[in-house]
């Protein structure tokens, strides 16, 4: 019987973690309801452009007084460049109105739909494609 050196076994380990961290790291959509559209409209706090998803946070206006942050999922990087995006078009400061996909669990979070600026320039999102499905037909009762 052979025995594998100890080597080989490090480099097969490390590969497997990187492969499984990868993996986990990618999450589904299902966590945003997508049948529902909200539009908010305030004022960019901060833009994160990171992977494997990037947000804007947007400071909307609540009950008086109070400011609610929202999270807004716009896709990673490299998406949002080939929708047009660049990393400075939107800036802290900015005051925009987001149409989005709200999250499920009621919380201020959802994935972008469209982006619109005050001058009507707009930004889509990778969820402007992703529509409420129809409804199905209603069958004929006799």
């Amino acid at each position: 019987m052979r025995l594998i050196p100890r080597r080989q076994w490090s480099v097969a380990i490390t590969a497997a973690a990187l492969t499984l961290g990868t993996a986990l790291a990618h999450h589904s959509t299902a966590e945003f309801d997508y049948t529902r559209e909200v539009t908010i409209k305030g004022v960019v706090k901060e833009v994160q452009w990171t992977n494997p998803h990037s947000f804007v946070q947007l400071l909307v206006e609540g009950p008086p007084g109070e400011k609610i942050q929202w999270s807004v999922e716009i896709g990673s990087p490299s998406l949002n460049i080939n929708l047009g995006w660049r990393k400075d078009s939107v800036k802290p400061g900015d005051v925009v109105t987001m149409n989005l996909a709200p999250a499920r669990n009621g919380k201020p979070y959802g994935t972008l739909r469209v982006l619109t600026f005050a001058d009507g320039k707009q930004l889509k999102g990778v969820a402007a494609q992703v529509r409420a499905p129809a409804a199905p037909p209603i069958a004929d009762k006799k």
